[in-house]
């Protein structure tokens, strides 16, 4: 909803990304740029314990789709794909990305020079 993760928090590496997701560690940008509705769902999609999550409740995908984030939003026209899309990205080709973030910078970073095995621990591995 406003471009990123819950779960991230600026300048964390993307080891303490992980461990605030597994540790359920979130916090929403101030300012209302996210509705409480929108933080409700969020909310209630991104409990830790699966049997308390919402859409893995009694009611499975009902509680998900009656949820006052989507309303407005006829599900059954939906899922019979009867509602027009808002958006349809032109492309240039199948595999246009143009329309993601890139990541190139990322990927062309150097990789961090990792400690080499000695002869005597790389034998520790022989047959694994």
């Amino acid at each position: 909803m406003v471009g990123r993760s819950p779960f991230y928090s600026y300048g964390s590496d993307q080891v303490s990304l992980f461990k605030r997701i597994v540790q359920v560690k979130y916090s929403f940008p101030p300012g209302y740029i996210v509705t409480d509705v929108s933080q409700d769902i969020i909310q209630r999609l991104i409990v830790r314990r699966q049997a308390n999550r919402l859409g893995c409740l009694a009611n499975a995908d009902i509680d998900v789709r009656e949820h006052g984030f989507f309303q407005g939003i006829n599900s059954e026209k939906l899922l019979a794909k009867k509602i027009q899309a808002p958006w349809v990205p032109s492309l240039r080709d199948p595999l246009d990305a143009s329309h993601f973030d890139s990541y190139k910078h990322i990927e062309q970073e150097q990789q961090t020079k990792r400690a080499i095995l000695s002869s005597k621990q790389q034998e520790l591995f022989v047959g694994f």
